[in-house]
C-alpha cells in the first residue's frame, strides 16, 4: 500500500519505465530458454537414409545426437551445425562417408569421405601428394565402399659426402736388409674425395644412389715398405751396389740422362698403367729408346760419379719423349720421383 501511495504521490519517470521494460524482456528470455529445455519437442533425424522422429528436451543438436547414441566420424556430413539449437520439428540429416582402406607410406588406416572421386576424397581428408609420389588406383577412380588405396611416398634429393681414398701399402724387396726384416721407407696417407649423389627413397627406404659429381680433394700416398730377401743373382728392382763394374759382366756402358716416372696417368709422356712390353709397371722396369736399348735388355744403373744406384733393371717400356740416350726410371711414388729429379746415369748393358 505504501508503494502504491508512493507511486500516486510521485509520477513514474522515463528512466524507471526503461528499467522496467528491460527487466521484463530479460525475464521473458530466461523463461523462454528454460521452457525450451524442459518442454519436450519433436526432432527428425535422418541417418544415412534411415529416418526417425525423436522426442527430446535437449537444447543443442550435439546433445540430441549424443542422447540418441549417434556418433559422427571424420568424413561424415551433417546438415546443421552441432552447436545449433534444436527447434521443434527440426530436421537433422546425416550423410555417412564411404570407407577407404588407405595405406600411406606403409601405414594403414581406415578413412571416410562423402566425396565420390578418389582425388576429392583424399583432399577432403587433408591428404596431399607430391609430384614424385605414386598412388594406386588412379586419382580419377570412383570411390567404393572398402576400396584399398596405396600411396608410395617417393623422395628424390641430392646429398654430398666426403669419403676417404684409402692409401695402399707397397712392399718391395731389397738385399740391404736382413732376410725377413721390414722397414717403412715412406709413411703414406689417405686421400679424400667429395661425392655428390642423387638419392631416391621409397617410403623412407633408400632404393638407389647415383654419383653426379666426384671431386678429388687430395690424393692418397702409398706406404712403402722394404723387406729383406736373400740375393739370388741380379733381380730387377733391387738396389744393389756392386763393388766394381767388372762384376757386372757388361757388354757395353752408356751414359744417359735419367728422369723418373710413376703410375700417374701421365708422367714424362708415359702412361704407367701398361708398359710397351706388357710387363707390369714396377720398380726396376725402365723406359728406353728401343733403337738404343732393345726391349727386354737386362741393365744395371748407377750414378756417373757413383753417388747413387738404381740397381738392376730391365728395359720394359717406351715413351714419346725418350729419344736417344735418355731413360726413365720407374719409382713407386710421386714423392720419390720429385726427390730424384733429372740426373746423369751410367747404364750397364748386361750380357
Amino acid at each position: 500500500m505504501k508503494l502504491i501511495e508512493s507511486l500516486r504521490q510521485k509520477p513514474i519517470s522515463i528512466k524507471h519505465i526503461t528499467i522496467i521494460v528491460c527487466l521484463f524482456i530479460l525475464v521473458s528470455s530466461v523463461s523462454a530458454l528454460m521452457l525450451g529445455f524442459v518442454i519436450p519437442k519433436e526432432v527428425t533425424i535422418v541417418d544415412n537414409g534411415q529416418e526417425k522422429v525423436v522426442t527430446t528436451a535437449r537444447i543443442f543438436v550435439e546433445e540430441v545426437l549424443a542422447e540418441q547414441g549417434i556418433v559422427l566420424r571424420q568424413g561424415d556430413r551433417i546438415s546443421v551445425s552441432l552447436d545449433a539449437i534444436a527447434q521443434h520439428e527440426s530436421r537433422i540429416v546425416i550423410e555417412r562417408g564411404t570407407k577407404i582402406v588407405l595405406t600411406d607410406g606403409g601405414v594403414t588406416e581406415a578413412i571416410y569421405s562423402c566425396e565420390t572421386v578418389l582425388s576429392e576424397a583424399l583432399k577432403d581428408r587433408g591428404i596431399t601428394l607430391n609430384e614424385t609420389d605414386e598412388i594406386e588406383p588412379a586419382l580419377d577412380t570412383e570411390v567404393t565402399e572398402g576400396m584399398e588405396v596405396n600411396i608410395c611416398r617417393v623422395n628424390v634429393f641430392e646429398e654430398t659426402k666426403s669419403e676417404p681414398i684409402l692409401k695402399k701399402t707397397v712392399t718391395r724387396k731389397t738385399i740391404h736388409l736382413p732376410v725377413g726384416k721390414e722397414e717403412v721407407i715412406e709413411e703414406g696417407w689417405n686421400g679424400a674425395r667429395s661425392l655428390k649423389y642423387r638419392v631416391v627413397t621409397r617410403n623412407g627406404e633408400e632404393v638407389s644412389r647415383e654419383v653426379l659429381e666426384d671431386t678429388v680433394l687430395w690424393d692418397a700416398c702409398d706406404t712403402i715398405i722394404e723387406v729383406g730377401v736373400e740375393a739370388k743373382g741380379p733381380i730387377p728392382g733391387m738396389k744393389v751396389v756392386v763393388d766394381s763394374p767388372s762384376e757386372l759382366n757388361a757388354s757395353r756402358v752408356i751414359t744417359c740422362t735419367a728422369t723418373a716416372y710413376d703410375a700417374s696417368p701421365a708422367s714424362n709422356g708415359i702412361y704407367a698403367g701398361q708398359t710397351a712390353s706388357g710387363m707390369k709397371p714396377a720398380y726396376g722396369v725402365i723406359a728406353v729408346d728401343p733403337r738404343v736399348i732393345p726391349l727386354g735388355t737386362k741393365l744395371y744403373i748407377e750414378a756417373v760419379d757413383g753417388s747413387w744406384s738404381y740397381g738392376y733393371a730391365i728395359a720394359g717400356d717406351t715413351g714419346g719423349a725418350i729419344k736417344g740416350n735418355k731413360i726413365d726410371l720407374f719409382y713407386n711414388t710421386a714423392y720419390e720421383c720429385r726427390q730424384f729429379g733429372r740426373r746423369q746415369a751410367k747404364v750397364y748393358v748386361l750380357e
